[in-house]
């Protein structure tokens, strides 16, 4: 069973959970991102980023950057000369537009990048869910299998309403990056499957009411991009790390073999407080169907 090692990680209290210290009922928003493609028999993979509404949001009343703005600006700044260059990791990792050699972007800056986001992301405030849906088992242990898509929702909502009830949260919204009309009309479809009905996992009467959005939002929205950015940035690394593999592979720089990443962020992955054996792999870092026994977890990879 994972084991929680107490770190000093913002908002999140040495088990992981989000600290409730402060009585005020909070806004909240989750950030979802997606690695591989919910056709074939590839892995697919659902990561939903949970901030504070007032911490993330990118502008407000008074036009100021929020403060997760003012910290991706400064990271950005830091390793590309660039405060407003957006973070993709996919063309981060091939060196491509925006991150080429034409670009401005150096080898030098790019290590500087790899070497620098872990101590940025752990400084970030935010609890993570994570769902991997293994759609080649999917297919081989069910005769009517579900569609990826609701099959991942049924987990990340299980563990929003979660959180947003340990957090007395007033509100939430679920915020993705928009992609083509018939990509978005699939994630839509599957998102409303559980928000209507729920599955057995999930009392959706005490806890739908508080989502008050499903949007979808362009890569530069002035309002959700930060957002977007982060769980960008996680998503595929912890799709990686849960498959057992080295969390990045980027290209012309050497990353080593020790998943850096998942390490700066396991301690915001969320588990429920009355979890009895609180492995996170029961909530925030969860991999479906599970056909065999659950191995004793280990954060380095084992897959090959």
């Amino acid at each position: 069973m994972n084991k929680r090692e107490p770190k000093n990680v913002k908002n999140v209290d040495v088990k992981g959970f989000p600290r409730t210290t402060n009585p005020t009922a909070k806004k909240y928003v989750m950030f979802v991102d997606e690695t591989g493609t919910p056709k074939g028999n590839t892995q697919f993979n659902l990561t939903g980023v949970l901030m504070e509404y007032k911490y993330a949001i990118d502008s407000d009343e008074t036009g100021e950057p929020s403060p997760l703005r003012k910290r991706l600006m400064a990271f950005k700044s830091s390793v590309f000369e660039d405060p407003h260059i957006p973070l993709h990791l996919k063309e981060i990792l091939k060196a491509e537009h925006p991150y080429g050699k034409e670009d401005g972007i150096t080898i030098d800056m790019l290590r500087h990048f790899w070497v620098a986001l872990p101590d940025f992301l752990v400084d970030i405030d935010c609890t993570i869910v994570s769902v991997e849906v293994d759609k080649q088992k999917l297919h081989e242990f069910y005769s009517t299998p579900k569609d990826p898509y609701v099959v991942a929702f049924a987990h990340l909502m299980k563990s929003f309403y979660a959180f947003l009830e340990e957090t007395e949260a007033t509100s939430a919204r679920v915020v993705l990056e928009s992609r083509d009309d018939y990509q978005n009309l699939l994630i839509q479809k599957a998102f409303f499957d559980i928000f209507n009905s729920g599955t057995v996992h999930l009392d959706v009467e005490k806890s739908r009411q508080k989502i008050k959005g499903f949007i979808f939002a362009e890569k530069d929205s002035d309002l959700y991009q930060s957002g977007l950015e982060i769980a960008d940035l996680v998503c595929l690394p912890l799709s990686r790390v849960r498959r057992g593999v080295i969390e990045v592979k980027p290209r012309f720089v050497h990353y080593g073999d020790e998943n850096r990443i998942f390490k700066a962020i396991k301690n915001k992955i969320y588990i429920r407080r009355d979890s009895p054996d609180q492995d996170f792999r029961n909530w925030g870092f969860k991999k479906v169907p599970i056909t065999k026994k659950r191995r004793e977890w280990s954060d380095t990879p084992w897959n090959g």
